[in-house]
C-alpha cells in the first residue's frame, strides 16, 4: 500500500478552533487508507530526559568523534543521494506543521528525548491568544505581555494571523490565572486567562488596523556553509531570482528584502558572517554567488552562534513580516559552552515576531531534527525536510535520507515552491486575501480487490490517528472518551450513519490514545437530557453527555450526502472546557456505503 500524501491543489478548510483536516477518497472507485501511523509513543509518566542550558553534556556525549573520520562518513551520506544531480526537479521537500498536529509533536518529544541532545524548551501546555480589530482582521505586530501578579512571564508581538502562544508549562504549576495586556497603535485592552480554560482566547479591539503600505517583507537564510552543503548551496543560487519574481509580483507588492547568516564551526575560515537585508536583488545575489561549501568536518556545527547574529545582528522590520529560514544537516555543537543558546534566540525570536523555519538537508539526524523542531514550532514556523525520494518515515541519519519523524502528515514539493507559499500565506494572512494554494486533502491509491469494510476500518483508523495527532492540547495514554452515534443529515442516511457508527467505535476501541467508557443506558442519558440519539446534538449538549458518562473527551460526527459521496464530518470535544480539539473530514464513495 502506498502512502498517505496530501494533494497540492484541493480545496483547504479550517474550521476554528481546531483545525479541519481532510481525507478525500476519489469517487470513482473504492480506494484504500494506510493504518494508523507507528514510531510516536503515549507520553505516559515519564519525564523528558533533557539537557539543561547551564550543565551542557560533555563533549563525547554530543556525538563529538575524530574530524577526519567524521567528515568521511558526511560525504559517504552525501553521495549516496538518490536523484540529487537531477537539477530539473529542483531540491523535492516535504514540512510537516508541528503547531497545527500538536498532540503528535508532543508524543515525538517524549519518546525521542533520550536518544537526541538538546536544551529543554517545555511546550506540552499552551494556549493560543488571537487578536483582531473592530472589522474582525487579524492584527500582526500587536504587542503582547502576559503577567501572573506584577510579574512578568512572556512577551512578543503577534504573527501575521494575529496569533501569539503563551506556554504555561514553561513557568510554575501552581500558577492557574494569568493577565495579559495587548497594545497596538495607541490601543491597549486587557485579558484574564484562566489555564484551565479555553485554549483559544480571542481579543477584539476597538478600532481598526493600519496595514504599512508596502507591505514589509524580510527573508533570511540562516545558511550552513560547511562541506557537505554544495547541492543545498547552489540551489539557492539558481533559484533566489525565481523566489524574488514570484513574491515582488504578487498583486500586493510587498516591499521584500533578502539577507543572509552564514556559519561554519570553529576552526573553519569563519564562523559566521552576515549579509544584512537588502531590497537589491543584484547587490544580495553578488554575496550569494561568493558563497562556498567548505570546511566541517565533526558532525555538529556552530548554529547557536548564527542564531545569535539573526536575532541580535539582524535589521529587522517593525512594521511587517519577518521569515528566516534555517537550511543544514547538521545538529548544532552544544558542548561550546554558550550561554546564549538556541532556547534564548528562539525565545528572542518570539518576542520581535521573527518566525523560524527550520530546513533538515542531507544526511540530518535525529539530534538535528529534534533541534530543529524545537526551533520552529516555538516560533509558530514548521519543520522542512528534504526527501530525496524516500518512503515512509526516515529513521534518521541514514544515507540519502533526512530524519523526519512526521507520519503522514506532511506534504512534497521544491524547496523553493515551498519558500514562495510559506512566504505568500504569511502575506495572505496580513491582507486577507485567503490562502493561495487550494491543497490540503489526503489522497490514496487503491489496492486489489480489499473489502469495503476493511477500507473503511483502514479510514476511520487514520481519523482516528488524525483526531489525536492534531488536538490542539496534548493527550496522555489511556484517556477516557465516548462517542455520539453519527447523526444523519437526513432520514435517508439513517442506515449508513448507523454503519459508519459502528466502524468508528471499533477504531477508537483499538487506539492507544483512547479508552472507551462503554454506557449500555446512553439512550437513558440522550432521553434525560430530551435529546435524540439519531439528531444533530450541538456541543454543549454533547459536553453533558460526557460529563454523565465519565468521559475526558467525546467524539461527535455528521454524515452528510450527494449523488457521488458521502461527507462525514468529526471532531473531538474536550469535556472539561467544551472547546473543539480537532476537526476531521472524510469524503468516502457511495460504493463503501450499505
Amino acid at each position: 500500500m502506498r502512502s498517505l500524501r496530501k494533494s497540492d491543489n484541493a480545496p483547504r478548510f479550517l474550521l476554528l478552533p481546531a483545525l479541519a483536516l481532510i481525507f478525500f477518497f476519489a469517487a470513482c472507485a473504492p480506494v484504500t487508507m494506510p493504518a494508523k501511523k507507528a514510531g510516536i509513543a503515549p507520553p505516559g509518566e515519564s519525564k523528558m530526559a533533557m539537557i539543561a542550558p547551564e550543565a551542557p553534556a560533555p563533549a563525547e556525549a554530543l556525538m563529538t568523534r575524530d574530524k577526519a573520520e567524521a567528515f568521511a562518513e558526511k560525504e559517504k551520506a552525501t553521495a549516496g543521494r538518490p536523484a540529487r544531480g537531477q537539477e530539473a526537479s529542483g531540491l523535492k521537500a516535504g514540512y510537516a506543521d508541528d503547531n497545527k498536529q500538536f498532540n503528535y509533536y508532543v508524543h515525538f518529544l517524549e519518546q525521542y528525548a533520550a536518544q537526541a541532545q538538546h536544551y529543554p524548551i517545555n511546550i506540552t501546555e499552551r494556549i493560543q491568544i488571537k487578536v483582531v480589530d473592530a472589522a474582525g482582521k487579524p492584527v500582526p505586530n500587536a504587542e503582547i505581555t502576559v503577567f501572573n501578579n506584577s510579574e512578568s512571564l512572556a512577551a512578543g508581538k503577534t504573527y501575521s494571523d494575529g496569533s501569539f502562544f503563551f506556554f504555561p508549562s514553561e513557568y510554575r504549576v501552581d500558577i492557574f490565572r494569568y493577565q495579559a495586556t495587548i497594545a497596538h497603535m495607541q490601543q491597549s485592552q486587557k485579558l484574564a486567562i484562566d489555564r484551565q480554560g479555553p485554549r483559544e482566547i480571542g481579543v477584539k479591539l476597538g478600532q481598526q488596523r493600519t496595514v504599512p503600505q508596502p507591505l514589509p517583507l524580510d527573508v533570511l537564510f540562516v545558511l550552513d556553509t560547511t562541506g557537505s552543503m554544495g547541492k543545498e548551496i547552489e540551489r539557492l543560487k539558481k533559484t533566489i531570482e525565481l523566489i524574488n519574481l514570484n513574491l515582488a509580483s504578487l498583486s500586493s507588492r510587498p516591499q521584500v528584502r533578502f539577507g543572509m547568516v552564514l556559519y561554519k564551526d570553529r576552526g573553519d575560515v569563519y564562523v559566521t558572517r552576515l549579509i544584512p537585508l537588502t531590497s537589491d536583488l543584484d547587490a544580495f545575489q553578488t554575496e550569494l554567488n561568493k558563497v562556498q561549501a567548505t570546511g566541517g568536518g565533526d558532525i555538529p556545527e556552530d548554529l547557536q552562534s548564527a542564531l545569535t547574529d539573526a536575532v541580535q545582528k539582524v535589521g529587522w522590520n517593525r512594521d511587517g513580516i519577518r521569515l528566516a529560514f534555517v537550511i543544514t544537516d547538521a545538529p548544532p555543537h552544544l558542548d561550546y559552552g554558550q550561554k546564549y543558546t538556541y532556547v534564548g534566540a528562539a525565545a528572542d525570536a518570539k518576542k520581535q515576531g521573527i518566525k523560524i523555519f527550520s530546513v533538515g538537508t542531507g544526511g540530518l539526524n535525529l539530534a538535528g531534527e529534534y533541534v530543529l523542531r524545537q526551533i520552529a514550532q516555538y516560533t509558530s514556523g514548521r519543520y522542512i525536510f528534504l526527501t530525496y525520494g524516500e518512503q515512509g518515515e526516515s529513521e534518521g541519519g541514514l544515507p540519502g535520507s533526512v530524519s523526519h519523524h512526521t507520519g503522514d502528515n506532511f506534504q512534497t514539493d521544491k524547496l523553493e515552491t515551498i519558500i514562495i507559499q510559506f512566504a505568500k500565506e504569511e502575506i495572505n494572512n496580513v491582507l486577507g486575501a485567503g490562502r493561495e494554494s487550494d491543497g490540503d486533502y489526503f489522497s490514496a491509491t487503491k489496492v486489489g480487490d480489499e473489502a469495503g469494510a476493511e477500507t473503511l476500518q483502514k479510514l476511520f483508523e487514520q481519523a482516528v490517528a488524525q483526531l489525536a495527532d492534531y488536538s490542539t492540547i496534548a493527550i496522555p495514554e489511556k484517556t477516557a472518551a465516548t462517542m455520539l452515534p453519527i447523526s444523519p443529515k437526513n432520514a435517508t442516511l439513517s442506515v449508513n450513519a448507523e454503519y459508519f457508527s459502528e466502524q468508528l467505535g471499533l477504531s477508537l476501541s483499538r487506539s492507544k490514545t483512547f479508552t472507551m467508557v462503554e454506557r449500555k443506558d446512553l439512550q437513558a442519558i440522550l432521553e434525560e437530557l430530551k435529546l435524540q440519539l439519531t439528531g444533530a446534538i450541538s456541543d454543549k449538549d454533547a459536553v453533558k453527555v460526557g460529563k454523565l458518562t465519565g468521559a475526558k473527551m467525546i467524539v461527535a460526527g455528521s454524515l452528510y450526502g450527494n449523488a457521488e459521496y458521502y461527507e462525514l464530518f468529526l471532531k473531538l470535544l474536550r469535556v472539561e472546557s467544551g472547546e473543539v480539539l480537532s476537526v476531521t473530514k472524510a469524503r468516502i464513495n457511495k460504493k463503501l456505503g450499505l
